[in-house]
Order: structure tokens, then C-alpha cells, then sequence
């Protein structure tokens, strides 16, 4: 195994549900030899070509049984009247752990598996090399964002961070130490915290301490987030200091757009069970009442059909948000109709999609100098976003602010 850069051995630990990755591995069934992949929050199972993990055998239902990952725990919950199993139990809740065999359908076996989390030796660990190799969805967003003002927010002091900590003990490295931190202060990094601007990402960021570039989040442990920089290489944000403030969470487009309404009755349930995280967006909404879900669900079928018409781009975002607010009054978290569960899943997907392309080409073209385009696609994404309380919809109109002082400077 390959020694951590700092010199201890990293050694493999099987860690609770909240700080390992997880995965089903398919023992038998028409899936027999794939593996799945567990998304953190929650993964549903079954036939429709809805599911996060679809499965062909006849005898599974639709929508079969769901996998939630919340804290320190992976749990399944039944959704179907055929049954869900586990170890040949039927069950409705179950807290899985390692090694647990699903049974689903006549044939289908899935065995859920707690991957393991390499961990330095002895002291908490601050930084290790990235185990898996792989790109962020958002990879050209982030190659394509904006002016070398922003790219200076990664100091050589920060480049070179573990390289000082090594070198601690002479004299010079303080010096230097200094010397490069007011220089930090001085460039792009005072700018970047002086504007609050974060990159607009499709998943949720973590700026750590010191205020760098937003890392992208790769997996969660009892010790903290393990977060990717744009050079594959992964850092350890405390949850200390996500507590004290010094690291802060940067919600993403999904983020923005996946907002949760919840009823009052229901917002306390979770409250009292502890489900209520401080960091995902939740909105208060009214009681269940079928009626109102009803009436919800066909404004946003209509909204979701005229969208694509000229001038009716806000259509697809209030779309989205009257399916939420139905799901909220169904007291569910998809629509009774998988058909028109589809229509919901296709006009968030959509629209997150378009505000993530529209974002890019903005940056690309504004980076290009070409600042009128720039300001007419920034123009097009409040568009497509009208709630001024949302965070797209405030960093985007920072940076049109941005654009425009820019072009009139410029005279273009």
C-alpha cells in the first residue's frame, strides 16, 4: 500500500455508514455482477426508469424499496407490497450494515457493501492523495471560470502548504511564510473573499479555512469532509470547523434548485427524530391537503409544457417549484403517477442542466473579453431563475454587475 506523502502508512478502516462510501453488489437476478453506487441521501430501487438504480425483473415493483443516507446510517425502507427482505426477514425500516443480503422480486439479491476509507496511522490526517480517479460533473465549469484575479485565490503559500508544515522548524520558512501571505492578501485572494463570490458549481462546494477556492466534496467521515481540489488531490475540512464557521458549505445549482417544502407538522417529526440538517434548504409550507397537491401538480404540468416557448424560460423554473410544493402536500417524495413523476424529474434535470450550461458559456465568453455576450447569457440565466432570494440568482447578478462595470471601463 502506498505511504501517505507526510510519511505514516495509511491503513484501511472500515468506518459507520456516515464515513464510509457504499455500494450493492448484485449476488443474483437479471443484474447478477454489477454494482451500484450509493449516492448520499437517497436511492431508490425498482422497475420504473425512474429509479436511481433501475432493476428489469418482472416480479420487482416500480418503485420497490429506498435507501437513505442520513448521519451515521444507511437505511432501507420497503415501498412495496411485494415485500422487501433482508437476511430472509420482511421488513418496512431496517439500519443496514455490512454484509446485509436485499432480497427484492423473486430473484433479485443485493448484498450491501461499507467500502473502506484509507486513514493515516496515529495522528488526524489534514491532506492525503486522491484514492479514485475521476473528474467533477462540473470539471469545464471550473476550468472555463472567470480572470487570473480569481485563480490567484490559490496562493503559493496554499500550493506549498504541506511543504512548510514539513519544514516548520527553520527559521526562513516563517519569513517566507509572511512574505507570501501578505502577498496573498494583497492579489486575488483578498478580492475573492472581499466580493463573497464562490464558483457556481452543479453540487455543493466547502471553502475551507483560509478562505481558497471552494473544494468539491468527495466523502464524509467521522473526522470531518474529505474535499477534492482541482488537482485531484484531497483535503480534510473538519467538522469543528464547519461549526465554528472557519469552513463554510457553498451550496451548488442542484442545491439551489432542489428545495424541500415541508409541512409544520412534519418539519417538527423530523425535528424530533433529528433529521433536520441545517445545511439543506428547506422552505415551511402548509399541511397535507390532497386538494391543493392536485391543483399544484397541474400548474406545473402546464407550466413545464409552455416552457420551452419564447419568453416563458421562468415557466420551467416555477414548474419545478409547484411539483415541490405538490410532493409536500402529498406528504411523498415522488408523485402518486410515475408518469407524471417523469414530467417532474425531466423539468428539474432540465433546468438545472440549462442554468449549468448558460453559467459556463457566460464565464468562457466573459474570460474571452467579449463582455456583451457575457452580459446577455448572465441576463438569460435571472431569466430562468427569478427568485431573488435564491443564491443563483444573487451570484449571478453579482457577476453581471461585474461584467457590466467591466465593459463600460473597457468601452466595448
Amino acid at each position: 500500500m502506498a505511504d501517505d506523502p507526510t510519511g505514516g502508512s495509511q491503513l484501511p478502516v472500515r468506518l459507520p455508514g456516515g464515513g464510509a462510501r457504499a455500494h450493492l453488489e448484485a449476488r443474483a437476478g437479471p443484474e447478477k455482477g454489477e454494482t451500484f453506487r450509493l449516492a448520499p441521501g437517497v436511492t431508490v430501487l425498482g422497475r420504473d426508469p425512474s429509479c436511481d438504480i433501475q432493476l428489469s425483473e418482472t416480479a420487482v415493483s416500480r418503485q420497490h424499496c429506498r435507501i437513505d443516507h442520513a448521519g451515521e446510517q444507511w437505511v432501507l425502507r420497503n415501498l412495496s407490497s411485494n415485500g422487501t427482505r433482508v437476511r430472509r426477514n420482511q421488513i418496512e425500516e431496517h439500519v443496514l450494515s455490512d454484509g446485509d443480503e436485499i432480497r427484492i422480486g423473486a430473484k433479485t439479491r443485493l448484498v450491501f457493501v461499507l467500502e473502506e476509507v484509507a486513514l493515516p496511522e496515529g495522528a488526524r490526517p489534514q491532506f492525503r492523495p486522491r484514492t479514485t480517479v475521476g473528474e467533477p460533473e462540473d470539471a469545464a465549469a471550473e476550468d472555463e471560470d472567470e480572470s487570473a484575479e480569481e485563480e490567484e485565490t490559490t496562493s503559493l503559500f496554499q500550493r506549498r502548504r504541506g511543504l512548510f508544515i514539513g519544514l516548520a522548524g527553520y527559521l526562513g520558512v516563517l519569513v517566507v511564510g509572511g512574505i507570501l501571505a501578505a502577498v496573498w492578501l494583497k492579489g486575488g485572494g483578498g478580492a475573492h473573499r472581499a466580493t463573497g463570490i464562490p464558483r457556481l458549481a452543479l453540487d455543493a462546494r466547502i471553502i475551507p479555512p483560509g478562505g481558497s477556492q471552494p473544494l468539491r466534496i468527495d466523502h464524509t467521515s467521522p473526522t470531518g469532509i474529505w474535499c477534492v481540489n482541482d488537482r485531484g488531490e484531497q483535503i480534510l475540512v473538519s467538522h469543528q470547523d464547519l461549526n465554528t464557521g472557519r469552513a463554510r458549505r457553498v451550496p451548488g445549482i442542484r442545491q439551489a434548485i432542489d428545495v424541500q417544502f415541508l409541512s409544520p407538522t412534519e418539519f417538527e417529526r423530523r425535528k424530533q427524530k433529528g433529521n433536520i440538517s441545517p445545511n439543506y434548504p428547506y422552505v415551511l409550507d402548509y399541511d397535507r391537503n390532497r386538494t391543493m397537491a392536485e391543483r399544484l401538480k397541474r400548474e406545473a404540468i402546464q407550466a413545464y409544457l409552455v416552457s420551452d416557448m419564447p419568453g416563458n424560460e421562468a415557466k420551467l423554473f416555477y414548474a419545478v417549484r409547484y411539483f415541490q410544493r405538490a410532493l409536500s402536500h402529498y406528504g411523498m417524495r415522488f408523485l402518486p403517477d410515475p408518469a407524471e413523476d417523469k414530467i417532474r424529474q425531466q423539468a428539474t434535470k432540465k433546468l438545472t442542466n440549462r442554468i449549468h450550461e448558460l453559467y459556463k458559456e457566460a464565464v468562457r465568453v466573459a474570460k474571452a473579453g467579449n463582455f456583451g455576450k457575457a452580459i446577455a447569457t448572465y441576463e438569460k440565466i435571472l431569466d430562468y431563475v427569478p427568485e431573488r432570494q435564491n443564491i443563483i440568482y444573487w451570484n449571478v447578478s453579482r457577476r453581471l454587475t461585474d461584467v457590466r462595470r467591466k465593459a463600460r471601463s473597457s468601452g466595448r
